[in-house]
């Protein structure tokens, strides 16, 4: 039962990100003006990255390899994200609100995926399947 929850919790939080970078993909000038008005050097380029970080991330979270790392990484990245697209921002009290909302739910994703990367991917994974690939059985042993 832990083997099926572990899958669904990775679907579940890499449906987040691999969303997030396919909408930033298909519309580039909307996610280039929103990390230039954060402030962030070469708008584009930072867009792209980030679409491209969340979609390959996502998938690897998918299918379970690396799962750890990648985990790790995304929780990093929500961390980091939080702080510089939610913390202290909204110019009224609706967008104060909305962003400090984003803030804690960016926080609870990374708490979700340290959660991911401690206890890895369980055995519905590519990790799990490479890892009994690697395994030398008994039999090659002695012949």
């Amino acid at each position: 039962m832990t083997d099926i929850g572990l899958i669904v919790a990775r679907v579940m939080i890499a449906a987040m990100f691999i969303a997030s970078g396919y909408g930033a993909v298909m519309d580039l000038s909307g996610a280039s003006a929103y990390f230039g008005g954060l402030g962030l050097p070469v708008p584009l380029l930072v867009a792209v990255g980030t679409a491209l970080f969340e979609i390959a991330a996502g998938a690897l979270l998918v299918v379970g390899f690396q799962t750890r790392l990648v985990a790790a990484m995304l929780a990093a990245f929500c961390l980091f994200a939080t702080y510089v697209g939610h913390y202290g921002q909204g110019a009224d009290a609706a967008s104060a609100f909305t962003h400090q909302q984003m803030l804690l739910k960016d926080i609870a994703v990374a708490g979700g995926l340290i959660l991911v990367a401690l206890f890895g991917a369980g055995m519905l994974s590519v990790d799990a399947w490479l890892a009994r690939r690697t395994k030398i059985s008994p039999l090659a042993e002695n012949g």
